[in-house]
């Protein structure tokens, strides 16, 4: 599964010169630091929008998986709250910081299904960063029947990954921190990511599981996080991830069969005119729009963190004050059509 280069598969057409949400839209009362992680996806001319709100203190423990959506990508509404941290901060809590959510249609209990990270945490040491560790990946579904009972109520299934003998030596103390599942023609499989910035590969008989490790020599891919998929409609498979510290920018890789894929895609927009963030962070999925088009909805902080200094070991979290992650999108073209 050694990474091959590939071609770009798409051109930047569009950027939207604003965020869509952000601080003080409405819907984001109560929400302190803004939005990471998650996915969207569009029904029947409907946005939808699964993502986590980084709600309160201490930051990056204390969060919500919540449900958005929007008829014309400019104006949300924040529909629900799907799951809430307990925000314990003593190392004590598997869901102390919950993470990620993956909404998933199962055709065959006529449900909607949820992946998400679950991690413990405590005060970081001088020798390690124990905000978000011990990750571990849950499955619940929800209790409503039907395309109509995306918004839940939601119940936890299980713990379908989690770290611990089966993990790889390239797995870190974060544990599982990523995990997004996708069918293709050999069965499930799944990105899984761990600390520091790596991602491999899982498989599994039914999205329920068992999930079976099957990158256990190296990761597949660095320097990428939260890979999240899209099949295009020609059979392409394209994971685009967030670049964390080393890129500062999202991107994407290509595969024809899920299971071989390219090595990363940056899509670098710091000269863009249209730029309005400080620092890129997840970029949430493909929309398919017609003729070759997609939107790509993303997270973004005003302001770039890397620049506070010894971020990973600060002592107090009000380092962070006047930060903000805000929704934003841009559109691409596929070069090829």
């Amino acid at each position: 599964m050694k990474a091959k280069l590939a071609e770009p598969l798409f051109d930047v057409s569009y950027v939207h010169q604003a965020p869509i949400v952000t601080e003080g839209s409405p819907g984001t009362e109560g929400n302190m630091f803004g939005f990471e992680g998650g996915f969207a996806l569009k029904i029947s001319g409907t946005y939808h929008l699964f993502t986590t709100e980084m709600a309160g203190l201490p930051i990056w423990t204390k969060t919500r998986l919540a449900y958005w959506r929007s008829r014309d990508l400019l104006h949300w509404e924040r529909v629900g709250t799907l799951l809430e941290s307990s925000g314990d901060f003593t190392g004590s809590d598997t869901h102390a910081c919950l993470w990620s959510p993956m909404p998933i249609w199962e055709e065959t209990q006529n449900r909607w299904v949820l992946t998400y990270v679950c991690y413990r945490s405590k005060p970081n040491t001088k020798e390690a960063w124990y905000r978000n560790y011990d990750g571990r990946i849950a499955l619940a579904a929800s209790e409503t029947l039907g395309k109509d009972g995306m918004g839940g109520p939601y119940k936890e299934l299980d713990i379908i990954m989690k770290p611990g003998a089966e993990s790889a030596d390239w797995e870190g103390l974060m544990g599982v921190d990523s995990f997004f599942p996708y069918m293709t023609d050999d069965g499930w499989k799944a990105w899984y990511g761990s600390s520091i910035e790596v991602n491999g590969l899982a498989a599994a008989p039914a999205l329920s599981g068992p999930w079976e490790r099957i990158s256990y020599e190296a990761p597949v891919s660095r320097h990428t996080e939260n890979p999240v998929v899209t099949k295009l409609q020609d059979g392409t498979y394209v994971a685009f991830f967030d670049g964390c510290g080393h890129l500062q920018k999202f991107g994407y890789m290509v595969s024809e069969d899920g299971l071989n894929w390219s090595e990363p895609i940056v899509i670098d927009l710091d000269g863009h005119p249209g730029k309005w963030w400080g620092l890129s962070r997840t970029p949430l999925g493909l929309i398919e729009e017609g003729e070759g088009e997609y939107t790509l909805l993303f997270t973004a902080y005003n302001r770039n963190f890397y620049d506070i200094p010894g971020i990973w070991s600060a002592g107090t979290d009000d380092v962070f004050d006047g930060y903000y992650a805000s929704i934003g999108f841009i559109r691409l073209k596929d070069i090829r059509i």
